[in-house]
């Protein structure tokens, strides 16, 4: 393949690499965007799949961080409706383990750092009477209710770059950069296709590491760690799917003994729950549930619902790797959950790098990184993504798909494996019958031979 020229070259294709490839090639620069494995393959497809301020949050004061969160999720509504929902949360009260008036102000403050106009403010409920303590133990009789959203995280990112691509973007999965060099005034940067092997040498004005929980890997491999530059915290989230807990569209926010706190989900004919805070090591593409993690949300479950959950029931879970910047704090659930974009200028050639963020605060984000790059690009044009929205899915997720429907993700979704269009595009692997799930598994590679991939078109 011939050497081509780029304005950015983004490295990671999870949701922070998505919404810069979207709103870089949105005012017009030449975008490439690579990523070892699929796109949303690791962090970004194994979320809480919240856009969410992070209530939570307010018990570490981290006001700034909540209040960004909870400005983003009006946006979202606006700009992504058909994967961003509203969604009541029900808080079933234990005295025991923060007072009521604690609750009660958090979600005061909650109801306030941002206008809301989509959303109904929290209140106290008894649970002996409303139709949401209906499900759960006798003995929980105070709970409070408050707003938030569902995301599908996966398709967040996929339509993110969807839109990339409709403006331009070069968009490869399976597409390994595999040396990142500076030159006198471009950086030299090899990629490869993994699974041809085939090499292609590129060159850009600016990197962007976006690699999420691999940052600081990427640039110990590249050569281009510093003597300020962060260091990572991994944190491992575990998530179960179960079956069915109770009826309704509400969802559920368990307060736990050790103050982390328990999300239960409607999930289709199951119910999904999580998530965890373990510290991880290792590959986070190769991360696992432990048996200790569905244990410990399986007896969250089991100390607040009527029916009971056991181990052996757990239809499909999941893990993913949260990168945190690292500091001082012991304590996982305290570290924060913002993001910080360092700056490499060494050379007079920049290389950006992301640690931490959060799903919530990818398009936030994406605006701070052309914020500064436009040192860079003097003349670059205004910020436009809050206003416009993303593209729209033309396949009903909710059937069973035909040779149509797969082919669309094949050809304008960059689908290349059975797991691509079963767990990421789609979620059919958990909502189908087995025997469905096997015939698409087989029938999926049959329809990749006949295609010839590559950008999507629009």
């Amino acid at each position: 393949m011939a050497d081509s020229h780029y304005d950015l070259c983004i490295v990671g294709g999870g949701i922070n690499g998505a919404g810069i490839a979207r709103d870089a090639a949105g005012r017009g620069f030449k975008v490439l965007l690579v990523d070892q494995g699929d796109f949303a393959g690791c962090t970004s497809s194994a979320s809480s799949k919240m856009i969410h301020g992070g209530l939570r949050y307010l018990e570490f004061f981290d006001f700034g961080l909540v209040r960004k969160s909870l400005a983003e999720r009006e946006i979202m509504m606006a700009i992504a409706p058909e994967i961003v929902h509203p969604l009541e949360f029900c808080i079933p009260h234990q005295n025991s383990v923060r007072p009521a008036w604690m609750v009660r102000l958090g979600l005061f403050i909650y109801d306030h750092l941002w206008p809301r106009k989509k959303l109904p403010s929290s209140r106290k409920i008894n649970l002996k009477k409303h139709p949401y303590g209906l499900p759960l133990r006798e003995d929980l009789d105070v709970g409070f209710t408050y707003a938030d959203c569902w995301v599908d995280d996966a398709r967040l990112v996929i339509l993110n770059i969807r839109d990339a691509a409709n403006h331009g973007a070069d968009v490869r999965n399976y597409t390994k950069a595999i040396a990142v060099k500076r030159g006198d005034s471009k950086w030299n940067i090899t990629v490869e296709e993994v699974d041809t092997g085939s090499k292609q040498k590129v060159t850009a004005k600016v990197v962007i590491n976006a690699t999420g929980p691999y940052a600081y890997e990427f640039l110990e491999k590249t050569g281009h760690v510093l003597n300020d530059t962060p260091k990572l915290r991994l944190v491992q989230g575990t998530h179960i799917v179960v079956p069915k807990l109770y009826e309704g569209q509400q969802a559920y926010l368990l307060q736990q003994p050790d103050k982390r706190v328990v999300f239960v989900f409607p999930y289709g004919k199951y119910s999904l729950c999580g998530t965890t805070e373990t510290e991880f090591n290792g590959d986070p593409v190769e991360v696992m549930a432990t048996r200790a993690e569905k244990k410990y949300l399986c007896e969250s479950l089991n100390a607040h619902f009527k029916k009971q959950t056991s181990l052996d029931e757990i239809v499909w879970d999941y893990s993913g790797v949260r990168p945190l910047f690292e500091d001082s704090e012991t304590d996982a659930r305290k570290v924060s959950r913002d993001y910080r974009i360092y700056e490499d200028r060494a050379g007079g050639l920049t290389l950006l790098s992301i640690f931490g963020g959060k799903i919530t605060t990818y398009r936030t984000l994406s605006e701070e990184v052309m914020d500064v790059l436009s040192l860079d690009f003097p003349d670059m044009k205004h910020a436009w993504t809050k206003n416009v929205p993303l593209p729209t899915c033309p396949v009903n997720l909710e059937q069973e798909p035909n040779d149509k429907d797969l082919r669309f993700f094949i050809e304008r979704e960059w689908a290349k494996t059975a797991e691509d269009i079963l767990w990421r595009r789609t979620k059919w692997g958990v909502h189908l019958p087995k025997d469905k799930v096997k015939a698409i598994e087989k029938r999926i590679p049959e329809l990749i031979k006949k295609e010839t991939t590559g950008n999507a078109p629009t």
